[in-house]
């Protein structure tokens, strides 16, 4: 700890080394961050009514994202299942050049979360079912 005193008068200033190092490495630290961000553009993310989507959905790849249960039970012909997480360590299997339009039993969080996910990792556009396989009023192949 440094003490100045200033002039004749009493008054002195006690400071810290980390009291300017720690602040200025903190504004360093969230410069670099700030600066290396990416901007994702999440409007390619469209829901479509169930119409659009079982008119659109055979230009691309219908990934349904319920668990392997779920999926063995009732599913819209001609998905592939990737359940929920599995999705990220199965996302090679994945074409980038061709849109992608997901699915789950009602609009989840985690389906929101998994069309974010594929939008930062390069695949666009991102079709998702409204209201999910519950508002799927089309035929379904069940076992």
């Amino acid at each position: 700890m440094y003490k100045y005193y200033l002039g004749s008068d009493i008054m002195f200033l006690e400071t810290s080394i980390w009291s300017w190092i720690l602040p200025i490495a903190l504004g360093l630290g969230l410069g670099i961050v700030l600066a290396t961000r990416k901007n994702h553009d999440y409007t390619k993310i469209i829901v479509l009514n169930a119409e659009d989507f079982r008119l659109n959905m055979r230009k691309g790849q219908l990934i349904d994202i319920r668990s392997e249960a779920e999926f063995a039970i009732k599913r819209i012909n001609g998905s592939r299942n990737f359940p929920k997480k599995t999705i990220y360590q199965n996302i090679f299997r994945l074409r980038v050049d061709q849109p992608i339009f997901l699915y789950d039993k009602t609009q989840s969080k985690m389906l929101k979360a998994v069309s974010r996910k594929l939008v930062r990792k390069g695949f666009h556009p991102v079709y998702v079912l409204a209201g999910g396989l519950e508002k799927w009023q089309f035929s379904v192949k069940e076992f």
